[in-house]
């Protein structure tokens, strides 16, 4: 069995606990590359509690390395569901209107929360409650967010687990999309989900899905997005199918000119995560299927929000030289997915890198 192929069998087995038969053993070079993809792609946990649960047999000091990063994975993650909920508690007790988003709002819905691997919180305010909250968080917890140079939020760390306070979610380049996604997040009357007890505010399970994939095809332009960012859209459009509105959610895309886009990404969810094709909002075809192995060239090549195969590090002149041509690069290959979008956003970046670092000089 090819590398790939493997890989995604262990991840469908994760995800739906499936009765695809697994491999009795792995031989060391191809646990190997297992236990190294699914880093690179920020799906340890869900790859290796397969392995350990179905008791497929690896060589006995890869095992034990497994279970220590099993370890550390669900421990960070009890870690940042604590400070999720001091944060839902604290914003809930000020009054503040917030949602969270992705992350943790979606490992709620995993067949085991604790084995989605945490990053930050992602949290969104509204023009109106966004200071109120900036004010709470510095006057109760004694925190400056830093804005950065960043259009879309604040960050600041709490007991080493990261935040990002967003005053904007994503951005079209265009008035007319942007206002409808402005739209859409007023209008929205949101849900909530359970973590440890602890009721915490969301997105609807609609509007959710809509933005964990354009967070996704962001970064998929960008430099690089993993596969758990596959992994939770495909979640969420399983276990929230009787919540998701999909004649609303396809009306969505057609108006922010992302309908193309979004059926050939989610073609991988279905040819290789197994969501079941009824459960997919749109009925896939061959040209929505034709540019699935070309973003999963990139998806395994650049890893978790593009963190792989770089030359010149993460800053610098170097960096940033590198960083534009790898989003050039993207722009080429997968622009006709969404040319509006696509067009609005290189010109945008590329005024961003040149003019507006020339006006900082």
């Amino acid at each position: 069995m090819k590398t790939k192929d493997l890989f995604f069998l262990l991840l469908r087995n994760a995800l739906w606990r499936s009765g695809e038969a697994l491999p009795p053993e792995l031989p060391a070079k191809m646990a190997a590359k297992m236990f190294w993809g699914a880093e690179q792609q920020a799906v340890s946990a869900l790859v290796l509690e397969t392995i350990v649960r179905n008791k497929v047999q690896v060589p006995e000091d890869l095992y034990y390395e497994m279970i220590g990063l099993l370890f550390q994975i669900q421990q960070s993650n009890r870690q940042v569901n604590d400070e999720l909920k001091a944060f839902a508690g604290l914003m809930d007790r000020g009054g503040v209107a917030y949602v969270v988003v992705k992350g943790q709002a979606v490992a709620a819905y995993y067949p085991d929360p604790l084995l989605r691997e945490a990053g930050d919180i992602d949290y969104y305010c509204d023009a109106e409650a966004f200071p109120k909250s900036m004010q709470l968080i510095q006057d109760t917890w004694q925190l400056t967010p830093e804005r950065g140079d960043s259009h879309y939020h604040v960050n600041f760390d709490r007991h080493d687990v990261a935040f990002e306070g967003h005053f904007e979610l994503t951005r079209f380049y265009s008035k007319r999309r942007d206002g409808y996604w402005r739209q859409l997040l007023q209008a929205d009357t949101g849900s909530q989900v359970t973590v440890d007890g602890v009721v915490v505010r969301t997105l609807s399970p609609t509007l959710h899905t809509l933005y964990v994939f354009l967070h996704l095809y962001h970064h998929l332009l960008e430099l690089g997005v993993g596969i758990r960012q596959f992994c939770d859209w495909a979640v969420l459009l399983h276990y929230c199918r009787d919540q998701i509105d999909q004649d609303a959610l396809r009306r969505h895309l057609k108006a922010l000119g992302m309908e193309r886009a979004y059926r050939a990404c989610g073609s991988i969810l279905v040819s290789r995560l197994g969501l079941p094709a009824e459960e997919f909002t749109y009925a896939l075809t061959d040209r929505d299927r034709q540019y699935a192995e070309r973003i999963l060239d990139v998806v395994f090549y650049r890893g978790n929000m593009g963190k792989y195969n770089k030359q010149s590090g993460f800053s610098g002149w170097k960096h940033n030289i590198e960083a534009t041509g790898i989003k050039v690069s993207h722009f080429m290959k997968f622009m006709p997915l969404a040319p509006a979008f696509s067009c609005r956003w290189i010109l945008r970046e590329m005024y961003e890198k040149i003019v507006m670092k020339a006006k900082t000089r």
